[in-house]
């Protein structure tokens, strides 16, 4: 997540949403059990349980020497970029204690697992999954757009900084070889692989990162399906609907917008020419695919001739509310709730709970954005500027954490803003609007 994100949220205002979204209320979730024999078949049969976890960004401690998160450079990549990547590792460690409890039978971890691509992060990461793996959880990752050759792989030390080597494909999927890539199912156009963890439940993992192209830069958000890779995918989905299996996608990129026009305001962040890729994906069979990369907690229904596809995207556990999904697979549908991390174990700045440090984390970072990009940018006075600020950054936390619902008190003070500036207040109004499918709680079909 970089700064650039946020530049939607200035031009919000001047579209009218029309995402083919619709409303899905959810329903009671069923007893969740391991899975066995035929898994998506009977009512009230046998059904299967996932995780999802997302954008983990790990940054392994050894990272940050003598200080250095008090320090000029690492303050910078966080101003740059505001993550709670110093603390990633502590997050992560409790999300695998969760799971443990949970023992899903799925694990799906749709990219960005390391801050950026250390080789020493992926290896920390790569050995909390085998906890998980070694407990009978069959777990499938793709790489995200800071997973591989990136230039930003660097050691901080006090307040200085080394370039770190870049982890590589090989290295990727070395690491990763019990986790998609033991497959024998491999695109060799890319880091793409067909896993068939049950008879007639396949996953399809999708590898739409642009890392063979990055410099000295180092990562960006854009993203593509290669056609090579298409060509690959619409066989293995053709196969599939052969064979009567049930497909499911996993890829770090957004594969429809979230919210409308989200590819001109925020481009990087859904696929290339994604009108087309999804159209080809949603004829050859696919209905569900998770994905991850904005940081956002938010379920995205998009129909298109009589069909009906469902992005998934699941929100990072390095952006405040951290969340995490549970997916009960059953009877054609996804019963769907969402975790949340409530502490780690670690000592947070002034003794604060989790909770409390990581919303005020995010919080201060988004007041000295929206207050520059305001004052800087748009010329807006200051003092209009300190009064909008905190009702931008408020919408971007709720959208951040899904079902955006405004409270009372901040449609009060949004009212108050529209009486000096029209335009601000409609942005900040913006920020609240939730398009239709409930985001955390929910049920969602995968039979049309």
């Amino acid at each position: 997540m970089t700064k650039k994100r946020w530049l939607w949220m200035i031009c919000l205002s001047i579209l009218a949403f029309s995402c083919k979204k619709e409303i899905i209320e959810p329903q009671p979730s069923s007893t969740i059990s391991a899975a066995g024999g035929k898994v998506l078949t009977g009512e009230g049969g046998p059904h299967i349980k996932i995780a999802v976890v997302s954008d983990i960004h790990y940054m392994d401690p050894s990272l940050l020497r003598n200080g250095a998160e008090n320090q000029a450079p690492f303050q910078d990549y966080l101003a740059q970029d505001p993550k709670l990547v110093q603390f990633s590792s502590w997050i992560f460690q409790q999300v695998v204690s969760d799971l443990k409890t949970l023992q899903p039978d799925l694990l799906l971890v749709p990219g960005d697992l390391t801050k950026d691509g250390e080789l020493v992060s992926h290896q920390a990461v790569a050995g909390y999954l085998d906890q998980l793996r070694l407990r009978g959880t069959k777990v499938f990752v793709i790489p995200g757009n800071h997973d591989i050759n990136n230039a930003k792989a660097v050691q901080y030390d006090g307040a200085g900084y080394t370039q770190l080597p870049r982890t590589q494909v090989a290295d990727f999927t070395t690491i990763y070889k019990n986790f998609g890539y033991d497959q024998t199912d491999r695109d060799p156009a890319s880091l793409s692989y067909l896993a068939k963890p049950y008879n007639d439940l396949w996953i399809l993992s999708i590898d739409a990162s642009e890392y063979e192209t990055y410099g000295p830069e180092g990562d960006k958000a854009d993203g593509r399906i290669k056609d090579a890779t298409m060509t690959w995918a619409l066989e293995k989905l053709a196969q599939a609907k052969q064979q009567g299996v049930t497909v499911f996608g996993l890829m770090h990129h957004n594969l429809v917008e979230h919210y409308s026009g989200q590819t001109q305001l925020d481009p990087g962040y859904v696929v290339d020419n994604w009108q087309t890729r999804v159209k080809q994906l949603m004829d050859a069979g696919l209905r569900i695919i998770f994905t991850g990369h904005y940081h956002a907690n938010d379920i995205t229904g998009y129909v298109q001739d009589g069909k009906q596809l469902y992005d998934i995207e699941t929100g990072s556990l390095v952006t405040p509310p951290s969340p995490y999904r549970i997916v009960t697979v059953k009877n054609k549908k996804l019963e769907i709730r969402t975790n949340t991390v409530q502490s780690i174990a670690t000592t947070l700045p002034g003794d604060m709970s989790f909770t409390d440090y990581s919303a005020a984390f995010l919080s201060q970072h988004l007041d000295g954005y929206f207050q520059y990009y305001l004052t800087n940018r748009l010329g807006v006075p200051p003092d209009l500027a300190a009064f909008a600020s905190p009702l931008l950054r408020n919408g971007a936390m709720a959208h951040f954490a899904g079902d955006e619902k405004m409270p009372p008190d901040q449609r009060a003070q949004i009212n108050t803003l529209a009486g000096m500036s029209a335009q601000l207040a409609e942005m900040a109004t913006t920020l609240w609007t939730d398009l239709g499918v409930k985001d955390n709680t929910t049920v969602v079909p995968y039979d049309k």
